[in-house]
């Protein structure tokens, strides 16, 4: 009799307010993934109704936010990973962020899994690549929650925000640098990414457009890593080698490949005597700051991208928020300017 009594009340609310009875119940008991708009609804309703029950304050009530992160085996990935653990000890916003982590060549499943969280939960925070068919999913499910990409964007795919710095100007201060490096003569080889990362082209098309707007395309000097990593690793060798005009190497990417690169530096004059310029600290690229084998280091700052990626889902529902903005600042790294925290 209790149980049917308590079913009648939540149809009377649902009825009253617009809303399915699953709706009431997760509103009424706070169990997230609710809209802002819609939760106020089945709280005015229920205290129109009369509901004899202490009602959840909508302000107090605590966020539901997922993070899909694509697998990789990148310090920034690391650095974000970390990030998003630390994130709600530091933003004084009431939310809890459960992470996932979905291997980068399985897009059919970081799929599945956003369409089977997205109703439960106030925001997903995505790190993943811009690929069309993950793009058409978050044009299906940004109807039902507030989605944000981070550090890479998906830029097509109608999600809410994209939170990181501006890859396109990374890449041109890099090429201002570069530049200058080259100014009394010398060519630039660039390591070229993925079509697929969206953040590494944006880098990478910023860099090539700054030579292009001055007339100097004929300074690039292009590498794309088809074959395994030490044949690629020999192949850029015999390019240096072969190329003696080559004076700095660009990375807008930091992966394996590029690491035993820089490493290669320790007994490769070729390697040790151009200039690096790369992306992102890590330990290993602080490590080689310190001893010269980097020159500079543009950092994304993973963890102001997660708490401004909070902070947005969070004005979406109605929290008061110091965002004044969604572009987060690059940083700028040599030997002489690290940063005292620990970066993992």
């Amino acid at each position: 009799m209790a149980r049917s009594s308590r079913k009648n009340r939540l149809e009377d609310i649902a009825r009253h307010a617009g809303v399915g009875v699953a709706t009431v119940d997760r509103v009424l008991n706070e169990r997230g993934g609710v809209s802002e708009k819609t939760t106020a609804r089945v709280l005015a309703s229920a205290q129109s109704l009369g509901t004899k029950r202490v009602l959840p304050s909508n302000r107090e009530r605590r966020l539901s936010i997922e993070a899909v992160l694509f697998r990789n085996h990148s310090a920034f990935y690391s650095r974000l990973n970390q990030a998003l653990k630390e994130v709600t000890k530091l933003a004084d916003i009431p939310a809890t962020i459960y992470r996932t982590h979905i291997d980068v060549d399985d897009p059919e499943r970081l799929i599945s899994h956003l369409e089977a969280v997205a109703e439960s939960r106030d925001g997903i925070i995505l790190f993943a690549s811009d690929l069309p068919q993950i793009s058409d999913a978050i044009k299906r499910l940004a109807k039902q929650t507030t989605i944000v990409t981070i550090s890479t964007d998906i830029p097509d795919s109608a999600r809410h925000c994209y939170i990181g710095i501006d890859n396109f100007n990374a890449g041109q201060s890099a090429a201002k640098i570069s530049e200058a490096i080259c100014r009394k003569g010398g060519r630039i080889l660039i390591i070229e990414p993925d079509p697929t990362a969206w953040a590494q082209m944006e880098r990478f098309k910023g860099f090539q457009q700054f030579f292009a707007n001055r007339g100097e395309e004929e300074k690039l000097r292009r590498f794309y890593q088809t074959k395994p990593l030490t044949l690629a690793l020999g192949e850029v060798i015999a390019l240096l080698q072969a190329e003696e005009d080559i004076r700095v190497l660009y990375s807008p990417i930091n992966n394996e490949f590029l690491e035993m690169l820089v490493e290669a530096g320790r007994h490769e004059t070729t390697i040790r005597s151009v200039a690096k310029i790369v992306h992102d600290l890590s330990p290993h690229s602080i490590k080689n700051l310190q001893s010269g084998l980097i020159d500079i280091v543009l950092d994304s700052n993973p963890m102001q991208q997660v708490f401004q990626a909070v902070e947005f889902i969070s004005e979406q529902h109605g929290y008061v928020t110091k965002l004044e903005s969604s572009v987060v600042d690059f940083q700028l790294y040599t030997s002489d300017n690290l940063p005292r925290t620990q970066f993992i």
